[in-house]
């Protein structure tokens, strides 16, 4: 008979491969609304899932305005205050912003990463806003900023991006950066108004009571800045960024893209070219054969004019989404057990925004006097060549070969003139006149 003599400290290895003792991660979680509840709800939901993996998350502490008011999420928390100081004393190893907004958020994001705490946000206006100085203050502090969830929140890319540099080499981006304005549009190809799509969003939770960002272009707008940052190393002021209502659209618009092999759909656009920066975001004509022309509902998309371009399509936001987004950036920091730094070279302001080149899709609210081929001959005049023209219940619609925007609105203003007809002009991406400039 043979005995074995198991080594002990063999046999203690062994035991330990077959025991996963996850690290625990102290959370202090800014903010308890949708965005914040949703995370400290999946943060418990995900601990047995996550601690199988060697991470276990606690919100240990959690800022809000009031404690008075009731917070069915404050059950995931382990203490609620409405003291900053008290907060901020607790301690904590990650730090998740989920206020909105520039203030507070960029003050306590700011305090945090002074005291070498990553913090992981998803909000698009603090980092559009002071995006590069955060980074820098955190590459100083030996720590890290992670806003994975700020744009495109289901489809994380924009780590992947910020760590591979060839990857990232790209001279533009066009994308559908907002979800409830693309819901909207997609409502819209069925005959409803703006204003009924625009309801109905309301009522299903996609668009807010006051719904200006969205509809405005002005939150497609902040996400354009961190992806211009991203991509082409340039600080861009989402002020300065040329924007388009979607209450521009009417369902007519939208039927006649159809017509037209195409789609409208709410563009966000960028491209640059040294430090000058071609822009703008609204609702524009999409071809048929452009990726974005079949990214409908709350889906949103992005193309990268890279040297092999990149199309990514996913949910765009969401309480849920952005949570699971969050929490994931919060894990990788945890799995890293080290910090991701930004590039050592800063980004540079852009020196110039203006609208892009392209091609157009134009709405002329003509008369029964007004003919195609005058129009026509007016805007050639201007050096704006037709490529496909249509009537349709007094109006005219024209898809033109690409063009300047000032040249552009010159010939709209004098087909005004000329006519008395109200004319709307779209931009156009992907309706094969981009390339041959009128």
């Amino acid at each position: 008979m043979t005995t074995t003599v198991l080594d002990p400290v063999a046999h203690a290895a062994a035991v330990a491969e077959t025991q996963c003792i996850p690290a625990t991660c102290r959370i202090g979680l800014l903010g308890l609304g949708n965005v914040g509840a949703a995370f400290a709800r999946h943060t418990r939901e995900s601990a047995s899932h996550l601690g199988a993996r060697g991470f276990l998350p606690i919100v240990a502490t959690a800022l809000v305005r009031s404690t008075a008011r009731p917070r069915p999420a404050a059950s995931f928390v382990t203490a609620v205050t409405s003291d900053v100081e008290a907060f901020f004393a607790e301690p904590v190893d990650v730090v998740v912003e989920a206020l909105g907004g520039v203030e507070p958020a960029y003050r306590f994001v700011r305090r945090a990463l002074d005291r070498g705490i990553p913090v992981v946000t998803a909000n698009k206006s603090l980092i559009a806003a002071h995006g590069e100085e955060l980074v820098q203050l955190a590459r100083r502090r030996a720590t890290a900023l992670r806003f994975e969830a700020s744009c495109i929140a289901g489809v994380p890319f924009l780590g992947q991006f910020e760590r591979r540099p060839l990857a990232a080499r790209a001279t533009g981006v066009t994308a559908i950066l907002n979800g409830t304005s693309n819901s909207i549009l997609t409502a819209m190809t069925s005959g409803a108004t703006f204003a009924a799509a625009l309801a109905d969003a309301q009522r299903l939770g996609f668009a807010e009571p006051d719904p200006t960002m969205d509809v405005s272009g002005a939150d497609a707008a902040e996400k354009l800045a961190i992806l211009v940052r991203l991509f082409g190393r340039l600080l861009l002021d989402p002020a300065a960024v040329p924007l388009d209502s979607l209450a521009r659209v009417d369902p007519e618009d939208i039927a006649i893209a159809g017509a037209f092999d195409g789609a409208i759909r709410p563009i966000a656009h960028a491209s640059w070219h040294g430090r000058a920066v071609h822009a703008f975001a609204g609702p524009a004509f999409v071809g048929g054969t452009h990726p974005l022309a079949r990214v409908s509902d709350v889906t949103n998309g992005i193309v990268i004019a890279a040297p092999a371009p990149i199309c990514l399509t996913g949910p765009g936001a969401g309480p849920d989404v952005t949570a699971d987004t969050l929490l994931d950036d919060v894990a990788e920091l945890v799995a890293e057990r080290r910090v991701r730094t930004p590039p050592p070279e800063p980004s540079q302001p852009a020196a110039s925004v203006t609208r892009p080149h392209t091609a157009w899709l134009l709405r002329v609210n003509a008369g029964a006097g007004t003919r195609e081929a005058d129009v026509a001959d007016l805007l050639g005049s201007y050096g704006i060549w037709s490529t496909r023209m249509t009537r349709r219940d007094g109006r005219i619609y024209v898809l033109t070969c690409a063009a300047s925007y000032g040249r552009a609105q010159s010939a709209c203003d004098a087909l005004q003139s000329a006519t008395g007809a109200a004319v709307a002009a779209f931009p156009a991406v992907g309706a094969g006149g981009e390339d041959a400039a009128c």
